[in-house]
């Protein structure tokens, strides 16, 4: 089969559409024609008159291939193929039709993992055109240089809630709202940098609020000077004409001040200090592409690794472009690495996108009681802002060792518990630890019982309670994240395993489905899992449950628990008074903890297979090449602000050799993604179909 599933993916890669739809269709008569043909049409639907052209029957070849990817067909009372099977079909599909990935982050995973790590990759990448809308930081950097002094003003690009990644180029515009927001910061900018007494005014600007001094001269140096500090870049000669000439035109409404005004905002609120433009402005190149320009690639990388743009880097640009594309790859990632290996180099990022993959940051978003008492437990604070804290400090410091990243994140054994840094004012150097939640009540516990201290360790990171917990998938800050309110939510852990460790697909919960778990408190939450066991939830709740389960061995809070409370039935039923005939209240037991799970239909016969615990199944997961691949697919995403297409394959196998060559180096996944062709070229017409 495995012999098989390669020479599919080689005839996909080479050969027309319609040989690629043949196991589709193999596949089609073993297992759906039964339900689905001449005799019997299940659902009015009929698949025995499928085109072996995949593009003549498009929509139900669609259909037929999302039905296999998430596991809705066959049902489970039919046979089940093999899974490499399915999954070869679905990749011979994808291939044929030739399928444009979601724009939603999430959306990436429909494109198959073996289409692009399958096989070698040797096709020239290359991106669509785009225009992306700068981020909430990007665009606070962005306006900075304009005053000199702190200015109260609204950040209009705000970014969507929900989980993944947030800042992708197609899901954020600049509609009428963020416009409007946008001239009022501008007009307050303004006013900062021409107002008498002000620290952020601008000496030229002040001459310039008397009528009397207006020269061509003297304006035409101010368009310039702003358009230096907002746009980052020289003026061109047409520029500064044209916006001398809307100062005329507002000169002839008689306020030669306010149209001097005028002309500061516009230049503020041109399109190109609001968006980076990246529409392959430079050298054409082989296949139908162009490089970026030396201004677009400027952006590109340093908005990429940053927040803030670095002009210095056009000139050395412009003339690697002139020597080709060898020359340009060897600048870039020169300033990559010396960006990132400066002391104070740009880790925000890097961080970003460890604290928006992982979404540990979601504890503070969980409203939870305060922690008390119990029988097995005694009270303690939960502060899912020093949680995340620890965590924040945890992938800093894998990120500085720069070794094994992927490994180390998912298994360290050591941890930042409680810890809050603080600057020793001779060195300047933040390296002395003091407890960052303190404890005001004697009988409650600080922040570090969560982690299975009792007292707050001094020498940080320390290592964490010997078979308790691993990594940040069992940081409490992402336990207490990926929980509810008052219980756990293996569901929707076991959903981010299976989405973002092994790059599956889950459906959406279906409109009308009213998802709930019992609230039976005589009962464990696994116990009372098994409502999804049902055949209507359990062809998806399969691909969920079961990786979340382990993580049962935490409670909602992230403490390391052997057993769960539930109450007993029996003697709360005899806990009443003699006298009254009342309940005394309730009474609770203990209930060991079953932590098996199964890791099901990953796409790699080593990993499937039973675990014992979280830990166990986290340590196998870490340890493939699976995981790893998925895990480069996420940084692509991320730094690339789309998803992927199978032109990226290149791209992506390209990163994952750097990182293996490299021992681990994330530093190295950023050096490659972002001196790749995917990152340097722009298509010059989108491929059909977005399959090229």
């Amino acid at each position: 089969m495995t012999r098989l599933f390669l020479a599919l993916l080689g005839v996909v890669a080479t050969t027309s559409a319609a040989v690629a739809a043949e196991p589709a269709l193999e596949f089609v008569k073993t297992h759906c024609i039964k339900c689905h043909g001449p005799d019997k049409q299940l659902g009015d639907v009929r698949l025995d008159n499928l085109s072996a052209v995949p593009a003549k029957s498009a929509k139900q070849w669609e259909a037929v291939r999302d039905q296999i990817r998430d596991g809705l067909m066959p049902p489970p009372k039919e046979v089940r193929p093999a899974t490499t099977q399915t999954r070869a079909v679905i990749a011979s599909l994808t291939a044929a039709l030739g399928t444009k990935p979601g724009h939603l982050p999430i959306q990436g995973n429909l494109m198959p993992h073996e289409l692009l790590f399958g096989v070698p990759a040797n096709s020239l990448g290359a991106s669509p055109p785009r225009i992306w809308r700068v981020s909430p930081t990007g665009y606070a950097a962005s306006i900075r240089p304009l005053f000199k002094e702190s200015l109260r003003y609204v950040n209009p690009f705000m970014l969507g809630g929900g989980t993944g990644f947030r800042d992708y180029a197609e899901m954020h515009s600049a509609d009428e709202a963020v416009t409007e927001v946008l001239l009022r910061n501008s007009a307050l900018i303004v006013d900062v940098q021409t107002m008498q007494g002000s620290n952020g005014a601008h000496r030229e600007y002040l001459k310039l609020m008397d009528p009397k001094a207006h020269t061509k001269e003297l304006i035409r140096a101010a368009i310039k000077q702003q358009f230096s500090l907002a746009v980052r870049r020289a003026a061109t000669d047409e520029e500064v004409d044209r916006y001398f000439g809307l100062y005329e035109t507002g000169l002839k409404a008689g306020d030669a001040v306010g149209a001097f005004k005028t002309v500061l905002q516009a230049v503020i609120l041109r399109p190109d200090a609001i968006y980076r433009y990246e529409l392959g402005s430079g050298p054409v190149a082989a296949g139908g592409r162009r490089m970026l320009s030396p201004i677009e690639l400027e952006q590109a990388i340093s908005l990429s690794i940053g927040n803030s743009r670095d002009l210095k880097l056009v000139p050395e640009l412009t003339a690697a472009i002139a020597k080709g594309d060898a020359a340009v790859k060897d600048v870039v990632a020169q300033y990559v690495r010396k960006t990132i290996a400066e002391p104070k180099g740009e880790r925000g990022r890097a961080m970003a996108f460890f604290a928006e993959y992982f979404e540990y940051s979601r504890a503070t978003t969980i409203f939870k009681d305060k922690p008390e008492k119990s029988a097995t437990s005694p009270a303690f604070a939960h502060d899912p802002h020093w949680l995340i804290h620890d965590t924040d400090l945890l992938i800093h410091r894998v990120l500085d060792e720069d070794r094994d990243v992927f490994r180390a994140l998912l298994t360290t054994p050591l941890s930042f518990v409680n810890c809050n840094l603080v600057e020793d004012k001779k060195t300047r150097l933040k390296n002395i630890q003091a407890p960052g939640h303190r404890s005001n009540n004697k009988d409650t516990r600080s922040v570090e019982f969560v982690y299975g201290f009792d007292e707050w360790p001094a020498n940080q990171p320390v290592e964490l309670p010997k078979d308790t917990r691993i990594g940040v998938l069992m940081q409490p800050s992402w336990l207490a994240g990926w929980s509810t309110n008052f219980d756990n939510d293996p569901v929707r852990r076991g959903r981010w395993v299976r989405e973002k460790l092994l790059g599956g697909t889950v459906p959406d919960l279906p409109i009308g489905v009213v998802a709930a778990v019992p609230e039976d408190p005589h009962r464990t939450f696994r116990d009372r899992l098994t409502v999804t066991r049902d055949a209507k939830c359990w062809k998806c709740h399969q691909r969920m449950d079961e990786l979340g389960l382990p993580f049962e061995e935490f409670d909602h809070y992230g403490r390391f628990r052997k057993t769960e409370t539930v109450r007993d039935v029996e003697a709360t039923a005899k806990n009443v008074d003699p006298k009254s005939g009342k309940s005394r209240g309730t009474i609770t037991k203990e209930v060991p903890l079953n932590t098996a799970g199964t890791i099901l239909d990953s796409g790699d016969p080593k990993l499937d297979g039973p675990v014992t615990d979280a830990r166990q199944m986290i340590r196998k997961i870490a340890d493939s090449d699976l995981a790893r691949q998925v895990f480069i697919r996420h940084v692509f995403r991320f730094y690339m602000g789309r998803n992927e297409y199978l032109i990226d394959a290149k791209t992506l196998q390209e990163a994952d050799k750097a990182y293996v060559a490299s021992n681990g180096s994330f530093q190295a996944v950023l050096v490659s993604i972002l001196t790749s062709d995917s990152f340097l070229y722009r298509w010059a017409a989108a491929p059909a179909g977005g399959s090229k």
